[in-house]
């Protein structure tokens, strides 16, 4: 009998992300102080483990972090975590704590989440450019998140053996809880909403996990038990696409990765991907991509972090 839990939209689209998480720093800071850990490319995030802290961005009034408040920038959003209401002076952004502890004390968990793959991107896109969690044990919808965070905070405050990585770990998991968290909440019109659409979900999970098989458009409209009109247009609603250009840079995806990771020749990996054609394959690789086969397996693509 297999038991094994088949993957969903959601899991094989993370898993093709090839998400990490980063650990800037674990720092006190007492006095006056500010953060700033923008302009990286990256996808920054800081967790207040203690105290509190003021978040400034420009052209927006300060917002008040407290103890256990999450703060994430999917596209890298000029910000600093400072001590004070009032913007900081230039001149003590990053520097070493100062002051004594019972002075606008705050613990501050900092880091950057990294995506290896342009799979990312329509995901990305559709978060806002701050993501700010807030009273996550007082709030039924964010309960998950809240124990992510309260075992984050034993971590943080205990040197257990193998202490980064379960950090790093737990940073992944927080992530995949802020997802969740805006599906069931209604906080998205596209991407998210249509991952967690009960039609187009279906569909989506059928591109992301069964890639190799027929996807035409009559395939993926009977799969989310709809007309070819009606599943085609809200697929395109939800997503920005047609569904035959998201099967395209699907398969497209899974074949970077079977060329950078495995030996098979780009004829096996073309019928891995649905292709009839190898000559068909190349092209549609070249199209979505913008380089060639050979190219990709030598790491020309590894190009999107």
């Amino acid at each position: 009998m297999n038991n094994q839990i088949p993957d969903d939209a959601l899991t094989r689209l993370l898993d093709r992300m090839q998400i990490e998480a980063q650990l800037f720093k674990h720092s006190d800071y007492c006095g006056s102080w500010a953060i700033d850990t923008s302009g990286s490319g990256l996808v920054p995030f800081h967790l207040i483990e203690r105290g509190m802290g003021w978040l400034h961005i420009e052209g927006q009034p300060p917002q008040h972090l407290q103890a256990g408040d999450f703060v994430l920038f999917p596209r890298d959003l000029p910000h600093v975590v400072t001590s004070e209401a009032t913007p900081p002076n230039p001149d003590i952004i990053n520097l070493e704590e100062s002051g004594t502890k019972d002075e606008n004390f705050a613990s501050i968990l900092c880091g950057f989440y990294v995506f290896r793959s342009r799979a990312v991107t329509p995901l990305l896109n559709d978060l806002p450019q701050l993501v700010l969690i807030k009273d996550v044990h007082d709030n039924p919808s964010t309960a998950a998140i809240g124990f992510v965070i309260d075992a984050a905070l034993v971590e943080l405050d205990h040197d257990y053996p193998g202490r980064n990585t379960a950090l790093r770990d737990l940073a992944r998991l927080l992530f995949l809880n802020v997802l969740r968290d805006r599906i069931a909440r209604g906080l998205s019109e596209h991407f998210l909403a249509a991952l967690g659409d009960p039609q187009i979900g279906r569909a989506l999970t059928a591109i992301h996990t069964d890639f190799s098989r027929n996807l035409s458009l009559d395939v993926l409209a009977r799969l989310a038990g709809m007309s070819r009109s009606s599943f085609s247009d809200k697929f395109h609603t939800l997503i920005g696409i047609t569904p035959a250009k998201y099967v395209t840079n699907w398969r497209m995806q899974e074949a970077v990765v079977l060329l950078e990771t495995t030996d098979l020749s780009v004829e096996q990996i073309a019928d891995a991907c649905g292709y009839n054609s190898h000559i068909a394959f190349r092209k549609a690789f070249k199209s979505i991509t913008g380089t060639t086969p050979r190219q990709a397996r030598m790491g020309n693509t590894r190009k999107y972090a």
